[in-house]
């Protein structure tokens, strides 16, 4: 078992991480990693997938440390949110795989959780925290449901009948034992109409209906979101009763190489290490392999692409006024590991500037994509994008644009953001350059 008997300071490690210093994403690891590991390998049931979970999400992690403020609630909330939005992720694209291997698995993992909830046998605490003591008040369906619904990758409808308990049952449970949390912990004072729904919805599975609702609610009232961390930070609370499990070294040099990769003067050679587990990047020998060290050679790649996007574009320009010619680029890449280009951003040279999409990209109903402009460390909604079509945003629209300045694409609720800055992930960021 996992015990927590130092105190550790979750949002001060963010911030040192926005300032990007690379000794404090070590020091997260060392932290949390193994619970990490440990929660996403209860969720996947395979410890590639795992591992998989946790480099992403130490990469998103280091990618949007900026964007995270102690008003937006707490750090370690927000630091978990991001690990099971991608163990769901993977869970969805790994379905059948699972659901297979899961049919052997045993419950006993839960049954531990369950019986180890109560305070004689929290020896390893200094104290045991309130959320054990008051979940133990409840009777032992809530207990059941809650801790259930927390690790399962699976809707509200397929694990209840995991459980054994009529679907309306089991999300009458799930609100009993939220509603009683909530009334005893001092984190959801004063109370929120929201509180138990926001509650359903960190513990996962709703449908795509009960999903939306989640999302108005999220545009409607800030204070909500805030609210969903304090639930994922609770929870956490239930990951110190998984057995232990060890973050290898392997596991963090994947992240370092992910997440601080700087653009090589010759082929890399840290990926190599990458090849030692087939089941995330499946390479083969010879050509594969060549290709995918060329990938790492980022200058090569991005001057290829600049190249090709001039070629692809040469025709336009024949005859084009100089006017509309660009003057200045944007290449947006993911902020996930695999750092793909998502949009490339053209100015002319009135300052207009040219969204294009270079990936199809999908949005689940309820939430929406903005485009954003930071410059001298200020943030700017330029524009809510719905779809993956290319689109012109006017100068006015845009304001001054200088090289250096950055552009940045985040996932935010219906609407967007209602502050002034990102309150969802940072999917895609770039450096606007001269040409």
């Amino acid at each position: 078992m996992f015990a927590r008997n130092t105190p550790f300071n979750y949002e001060k490690i963010l911030k040192a991480c926005a300032k990007g210093q690379k000794s404090a994403l070590q020091t997260l690891f060392k932290h949390e990693a193994p619970l990490m590991v440990a929660l996403s390998l209860r969720v996947l049931g395979n410890y590639n997938l795992a591992e998989q979970a946790v480099v992403s999400a130490f990469v998103l992690i280091w990618n949007n440390a900026e964007a995270y403020d102690e008003d937006m609630g707490p750090a370690r909330g927000w630091i978990f949110s991001i690990l099971r939005y991608r163990i769901s992720q993977i869970f969805k694209e790994h379905y059948d795989a699972i659901q297979m291997a899961s049919k052997s698995q045993d419950e006993s993992i839960l049954n531990e959780v369950s019986s180890n909830l109560h305070a004689d046998v929290r020896e390893d605490l200094p104290v045991t925290p309130a959320f054990y003591l008051h979940l133990e008040e409840l009777p032992e369906e809530p207990q059941k449901a809650l801790i259930n619904m927390y690790f399962s990758g699976m809707s509200q409808a397929q694990t209840a009948t995991k459980v054994g308990m009529p679907l309306g049952r089991f999300k009458e449970n799930l609100f009993l034992g939220l509603q009683h949390l909530a009334k005893h912990l001092p984190e959801f004072s004063p109370p929120h109409h929201a509180t138990e729904k926001m509650g359903e919805y960190v513990l996962g599975g709703l449908s795509e209906n009960e999903e939306k609702l989640v999302y108005k609610l999220m545009n409607d009232d800030a204070s909500v979101s805030r609210i969903a961390l304090l639930w994922e930070t609770q929870f956490t609370h239930l990951l110190s009763q998984l057995p232990a499990q060890v973050a290898s070294s392997r596991v963090w040099e994947k992240i370092k190489n992910a997440a601080f990769a700087k653009p090589p003067t010759s082929v890399a050679q840290g990926p190599e290490a990458d090849d030692e587990d087939g089941a995330e990047q499946p390479y083969a020998s010879g050509l594969k392999t060549t290709m995918r060290r060329l990938w790492f050679m980022l200058p090569l790649w991005r001057a290829l692409a600049l190249l090709l996007a001039i070629a692809a574009f040469t025709f336009w320009y024949v005859g084009t006024p100089a006017s509309d010619l660009p003057r200045k680029v944007a290449v947006l890449d993911s902020s996930m590991s695999n750092a793909q280009t998502g949009w490339v951003v053209r100015f002319n040279a009135a300052g207009d500037a040219r969204f294009s999409p270079v990936l199809r990209q999908t949005v689940s109903d309820g939430l929406v994509l903005q485009a954003w402009k930071r410059s001298n460390g200020t943030d700017s909604a330029l524009a809510l994008i719905r779809d993956s079509k290319a689109f012109v945003l006017t100068a006015e629209r845009v304001g001054p644009i200088a090289a250096g300045d950055q552009l940045l694409i985040s996932l935010e609720p219906d609407g967007g953001s209602r502050n002034d800055r990102p309150s969802g992930t940072i999917l895609y960021k770039g450096t606007v350059a001269d040409l």
